[in-house]
């Protein structure tokens, strides 16, 4: 064979990774891991999010989310304006880490005060819509959807921030915090010259519900949070601990398949112990509303108010008693005054003799 003739060869090794870093570069690089990489960010901020705020809710944490708040436009803005690949990529994993980690803060602060199923319900769309943002096809339609969960976040956040730093639960602040958010997310628009309101629209329409819901009593009175309760019988203040006496919660208790039983004895008052968080110098007015299941539903029998004021790290904590309970299931709710519910407590009620009562194993529960 002459020379010149055959086919060309490749260097050797022209198509392996140079060493291990060229791995790492090659494996970065795959369809798959580009495919994932956005989703992968966002779980991961979230996740972070959650063990920081799950901790402690305190300044240095609110900092912190404040950060991703103004990061977010920024990454929009890199994504809108600059033409660099590799940057825009980076902006790119950068606001899914961000929107992960405020998805996150709005529901370790906004929800954790939620005992109803609408306000979860809302979390679920939220997220779903993220999950679906990530294999849509459409270029532009996922870039909407992220301005729409950013606005949404951005609002809640707000709904938590500002009585926080003012110290008070009035509803005023909660619709001024409505107000600032859209005017937040509208400047931001205007900042990186976005054009039109359909960016807009899914915040509005957002903050629309959340204002139409709140005097009706749907969405909770944040910022406060119920951090415990206990139910129980021989309620005593012991060492800094409001303590009652219960039997020892069996498994199906245990993981909240089935809702305590309180057993007392003849004429034995019935107590239920609460640690609601809230902003440092807050004062709140809040009441326990007790009510029997009856064939008909949840019926009233008492409501006992009850003021407190925030500042108290591990909750601030009261209580309320009755005695000569009937026999049956009762719920205990704490809520605002006249208003929306913070959480509640379900638990039956069984009347025994005083031999019965005094031979029971039971243990203290404390807050």
């Amino acid at each position: 064979m002459n020379e010149g003739e055959g086919s060309p060869q490749e260097p050797v090794g022209a198509s392996a990774p140079a060493g291990p870093l060229g791995v790492v570069r090659q494996t970065l690089q795959s369809d798959a891991v580009q495919r994932w990489a956005p989703m992968s960010l966002f779980v991961g901020g979230f996740g972070l999010d959650a063990w920081t705020l799950g901790r402690d809710v305190d300044l240095k944490a609110l900092a912190l989310v404040c950060i991703y708040v103004l990061l977010i436009p920024v990454c929009f803005g890199v994504l809108t304006h600059v033409t660099h690949e590799k940057v825009k990529r980076g902006a790119s994993l950068a606001l899914h880490f961000a929107l992960g980690a405020l998805f996150s803060a709005l529901v370790v602060l906004y929800f954790r005060s939620a005992g109803q199923l609408i306000t979860m319900l809302i979390v679920l769309v939220l997220f779903a819509a993220m999950v679906w943002n990530e294999f849509s096809s459409r270029a532009r339609q996922q870039f909407e959807l992220l301005w729409g969960i950013y606005g949404a976040s951005a609002v809640m956040l707000l709904n938590f921030l500002l009585p926080y730093a003012l110290g008070s639960v009035r509803a005023l602040w909660f619709y001024l915090s409505l107000v600032l958010g859209m005017g937040w997310v509208l400047g931001a628009r205007r900042l990186l010259g976005a054009r039109g309101w359909r960016t807009l629209a899914p915040t509005a329409s957002f903050a629309l519900v959340l204002g139409v819901l709140y005097p009706l009593g749907v969405i909770p009175p944040v910022p406060l949070v119920t951090e415990g309760a206990v139910v129980g019988v021989d309620f005593e203040k012991s060492q800094g601990l409001y303590q009652v006496m219960a039997e020892r919660p069996g498994l199906l208790e245990k993981v909240g398949v089935t809702s305590p039983e309180v057993l007392r004895g003849p004429g034995e008052p019935v107590t239920v112990v609460v640690a609601v968080s809230a902003p440092p110098q807050a004062t709140a007015q809040l009441e326990h509303r007790w009510r029997r299941r009856t064939d008909e539903g949840w019926e009233t029998t008492d409501v006992i108010p009850i003021a407190i004021r925030g500042g108290r790290k591990e909750g601030w904590r009261f209580y309320s008693r009755k005695k000569n309970l009937p026999d049956g299931q009762w719920r205990v709710e704490t809520a605002l005054k006249g208003g929306a519910v913070l959480g509640y407590e379900t638990f039956g009620v069984r009347e025994i003799s005083q031999d019965e009562r005094d031979a029971l194993r039971m243990e203290p529960r404390s807050l």
